[in-house]
């Protein structure tokens, strides 16, 4: 397949939910993701969710919902989990157009900066670096931000601290 041939990126629909978990679950090869994905969507704090379909058959699917710094700084900023593709749909660059389309659709919501936890060799490629700032995991060079606005994240100290459903979603 070419990568490019019939792949569209849009919002998420209300009917989509059923095929996201497959997607999800089947890309991590464990419910985990999944049950956060439901929590994020049921709690109102999925702010992005976009799917990859194609040829009218989702294929891949990404989430970024709030996150906060601690103390308190003043800003916008998301976390971006989780990415899913489809694994026979995997290494088709499906990963990188979500990762492009989430980033997008944050520039226009005036986002400051994206976080994630992550490859730092794939998403270096899209501009995210390690952070300076913790984060409630003790992730080092896999806690990763990309600054939207400049400088926003230049004199920040602090921890970064997703929303509860990821904590929850485990248990």
């Amino acid at each position: 397949m070419n990568p490019q041939d019939g792949i569209t990126i849009r919002n998420e629909l209300a009917g989509d939910t059923e095929v996201i978990a497959v997607i999800v679950a089947a890309a991590f090869g464990s419910e985990a993701e999944s049950r956060l994905v439901s929590l994020l969507r049921a709690r109102g704090e999925a702010t992005i969710s976009l799917v990859a379909q194609h040829h009218g058959s989702i294929v891949g699917h990404v989430m970024a919902s709030p996150i906060r710094i601690d103390p308190t700084l003043a800003g916008s900023y998301l976390g971006v989990a989780p990415l899913s593709v489809q694994p026979e749909y995997q290494s088709q660059s499906i990963g990188s157009q979500l990762m492009e389309a989430v980033i997008a659709a944050a520039r226009t919501r005036s986002v400051d900066a994206l976080f994630l936890l992550g490859n730092p060799s794939y998403y270096s490629r899209f501009g995210f670096t390690a952070s300076h700032l913790q984060n409630e995991y003790g992730a080092t060079d896999s806690f990763m931000h990309l600054e939207l606005q400049p400088d926003s994240l230049c004199d920040a100290n602090g921890t970064a601290r997703y929303v509860a459903a990821f904590s929850d979603a485990n248990t």
